[in-house]
């Protein structure tokens, strides 16, 4: 009786959806949507970017102000000691990365615009109640709510299914370099709002919190759901309700069955079993070693060595226009001189820039010469990074890809936690930007050089026979 009564709720729920979803295509969308929903989406973009680089972009503010100014359980903290702490805590953030997956298929089933606004306003949310922290556990439980919306990008999803087919790509990679660039308005924010006084970094984050508030507003009142998903929706919902029950049943007993054969657990046998995958996955751990040490304490290397608040607001306007040109060149190396190639040059320019970077600010270099050797850097190792992903996918076949895509994600965070835990280890007994250039230097290059000698170019493969 249970079981018939859920059944019923359940296929009453789904006919009110029919309806609401019914009258949404009926009423189709309005002159100059396109227009304006590209604004929206690029809105939102810069905002992710901007939500996504305030946290590492504010670090030395808070860590002094939380664990060097203040007594964290009971006692006071030299500064790499509390950024040691707050990174370990830290960590509790990441968990929530094991849900991801399933706030992600909701967008399947109740659309892509219920998702675009709840991450927006959550991520939103995440920014005002850091910026309101009175003290270091609100200040978590908003960094929290900041890691786990920024990062579903359902922005890209909605301008993906909503764009031309002919200009689907061209308007992806332009909506990625504004993001990029609008990073430009972190440092803005900190000019603007804490000039010389890190003890305004709460400002930093409340202004962009009012920005995401009217985000949420406007996308909720002038956006559209997509037509894709209205389409395959509306299709799936007026078949007879006992017909897609019993496909349900069929597909999760096919599900069963392809674990068997597919899965993660097979992807990565399938990956270790082959030389070629094999050795690229190994290039691949050691160089996400690095990934802490490149992405998360530049700001702290900064204010360590010296470096006032308003210099480092200086440095930081240029690494995000760097980093943006570096990420559009990447492409036609990529294509011209082949993905390994693509993955050695910007990687040595990772680190080739990161011992400039800190031979500059131990020095008392030029802050905007400091920024630049910056956006050099971590541009270099994300682009190098991005494309031994993409050499992964060229080399398997098309019915594992995505298992294997999972697979390496799994795989790679192996290479992450020894690099976060030494970086947690090694900052207690030297200078951050010391520990930051003994993880991330040996580790890019010795990945790099193995996979120059071990993996084979992927330059123009056949996605189709991949693997085969």
């Amino acid at each position: 009786m249970a079981k018939e009564n859920a059944l019923q709720k359940q296929k009453q729920r789904e006919e009110r959806q029919l309806r609401k979803l019914t009258a949404q295509q009926n009423k189709g969308t309005y002159a100059g949507y396109f227009a304006i929903l590209l604004f929206l989406i690029t809105f939102v973009n810069i905002l992710d970017e901007v939500t996504s680089n305030l946290p590492n972009s504010l670090q030395s503010a808070y860590i002094t102000e939380f664990f060097v100014n203040a007594q964290m359980f009971g006692k006071s903290y030299n500064y790499e000691e509390g950024l040691a702490l707050h990174q370990t805590i830290n960590v509790v953030s990441y968990v929530f990365g094991i849900i991801t997956p399933f706030y992600k298929a909701l967008a399947d089933k109740f659309g892509r615009k219920p998702l675009f606004v709840l991450s927006t306003l959550g991520m939103t949310m995440g920014l005002f109640v850091t910026s309101i922290a009175p003290n270091y556990y609100v200040f978590l439980f908003g960094s929290a709510l900041i890691s786990f919306f920024m990062g579903h990008d359902m922005q890209i999803i909605y301008i993906l299914e909503v764009a031309p087919k002919e200009k689907r790509a061209r308007i992806y990679s332009l909506l990625k370099s504004l993001g990029i660039v609008g990073v430009v308005f972190v440092p803005m924010l900190r000019s603007f709002l804490m000039g010389n006084d890190p003890t305004l970094w709460r400002k930093v984050f409340f202004v962009p919190s009012i920005f995401g508030f009217v985000a949420c507003l406007l996308v909720l009142l002038l956006s559209k759901e997509t037509k894709v998903f209205l389409e395959e929706r509306i299709a799936y919902l007026s078949r007879p309700f006992e017909e897609r029950q019993e496909e349900r049943r069929l597909q999760k007993q096919q599900k069963q069955a392809d674990e068997k054969n597919h899965g993660v657990i097979n992807a990565c046998k399938y990956i270790f079993k082959h030389k070629d995958t094999r050795s690229l996955i190994v290039s691949h751990i050691v160089f996400d070693t690095a990934i802490a040490s490149v992405g998360l304490y530049y700001e702290s290397a900064m204010h360590i060595a010296g470096m006032s608040t308003e210099s480092v607001t200086q440095a930081l306007f240029v690494l995000p226009i760097v980093y943006a040109f570096l990420t559009f060149t990447s492409g036609f190396v990529a294509d011209r001189f082949g993905r390994k190639t693509t993955v050695a040059f910007y990687s040595s320019l990772c680190v080739i820039f990161f011992i400039m970077f800190t031979v500059g600010i131990n020095n008392g270099w030029n802050a905007y010469l400091i920024g630049a050797f910056c956006g050099l850097y971590q541009g270099g190792y994300w682009i190098g990074r991005d494309y031994m992903n993409i050499m992964m996918t060229e080399k398997v076949p098309t019915e594992i890809r995505a298992s294997v895509v999972g697979a390496e994600g799994l795989l790679v965070t192996v290479g992450m936690a020894v690099g976060y835990i030494a970086m947690v280890v090694g900052i207690l007994a030297i200078p951050v930007w010391a520990t930051c250039l003994v993880v991330a230097v040996p580790t890019v290059s010795a990945a790099v050089v193995l996979l120059l000698k071990t993996v084979k170019e992927t330059k123009g493969a056949d996605l189709e026979t991949a693997g085969k």
